[in-house]
């Protein structure tokens, strides 16, 4: 009997300490467990995070070189999206808003030109220019931008001499604070030596804003899709056609310039409305395989 009392005091008394094995043994393996889970989390977890912050896929465009830029109604910029902004690159008939932007601030509107044999002989099939014809500055505007004329272009600046033209050019461009831009001729035509007209389209971008906010009649003019140009006669001269393809399909746009050159690749700048009134975007695509398409995918990024 006393061996039974023996027994059963030894067995109550050893229970907390095996109680205390069992604890012990218990938070060792939670503590090895919990190290091996911080360097294998469970896929459950990883599954759900990924499904509430869903990745946004920028747009895939062909451009070299292009630029998103939102500009509020205080004159703010915020770049939503960019691709080699910094590159120079050719910019084609892009030249052309530099060219208006200095005949605007330099001639006036009404002021007659007679147009040479060498404006008539720059590369282009367009303007449809006669050698001996008088116009306007305005109606050369309204033909080198909308109908991207390099004839009215080169007449524009033959106004004055061409190079001193195109010095006035460059002096405007440093003056806008165009660090990566230069230019040699008007028109924006592939030169047979180096001599091409270059920019970013961070300078773009810019050149762009300044024309908008400081000589709107530029951007007014592109937004035409068609105009027929009558001279100071009342004769048709003929029906200038936009080669900005995008007009009217997007109601939120506002305007743009189309360039093309074997050397620039397709180029276009646009200006669109956002979806607040006071904002808008300024998007400009460089050598492009498609600048329509390139454009349609950042002007979809934001909506």
């Amino acid at each position: 009997m006393k061996k039974y009392k023996f027994f059963i005091i030894v067995f109550l008394i050893s229970l907390p300490f095996w109680f205390g094995v069992n604890i012990f043994q218990k938070t060792v393996e939670d503590f090895f467990y919990a190290k091996a889970m911080e360097k294998i989390p469970p896929l459950s977890l990883v599954a759900q995070i990924s499904l509430h912050y869903p990745k946004v896929m920028e747009p895939q465009i062909s451009a070299t070189s292009a630029i998103l830029v939102k500009i509020n109604e205080q004159g703010e910029e915020q770049i939503i999206f960019k691709k080699k902004e910094k590159e120079k690159m050719a910019i084609a008939s892009l030249t052309k808003l530099m060219t208006g932007l200095i005949a605007l601030e330099f001639y006036q509107p009404d002021l007659k030109t007679k147009i040479s044999e060498k404006a008539v002989s720059q590369l282009e099939q367009t303007g449809l220019l006669k050698m001996g014809e008088r116009l306007s500055v305005k109606d050369l505007l309204y033909i080198a931008l909308i109908e991207s004329s390099n004839d009215a272009a080169f007449a524009l600046a033959e106004i004055i001499d061409e190079k001193a033209f195109v010095d006035l050019m460059n002096l405007k461009a440093k003056d806008i604070g165009l660090q990566d831009t230069h230019f040699f001729n008007p028109s924006g035509v592939d030169a047979e030596t180096f001599d091409t007209n270059y920019s970013t389209v961070s300078d773009l971008v810019k050149l762009a804003k300044y024309v908008w906010l400081k000589n709107p009649l530029i951007f007014e003019i592109l937004l035409k899709k068609e105009y027929p140009l009558y001279l100071s006669n009342g004769k048709l001269h003929h029906i200038i056609y936009n080669t900005n393809a995008l007009l009217g399909e997007n109601l939120k746009i506002i305007s743009g310039k189309t360039g093309f050159t074997s050397n620039a690749g397709e180029c276009l700048l646009l200006l669109f409305k956002g979806k607040k009134a006071e904002n808008y975007y300024i998007a400009v695509v460089l050598n492009s395989q498609n600048r329509f398409e390139d454009m349609k995918k950042l002007i979809e990024y934001i909506q």
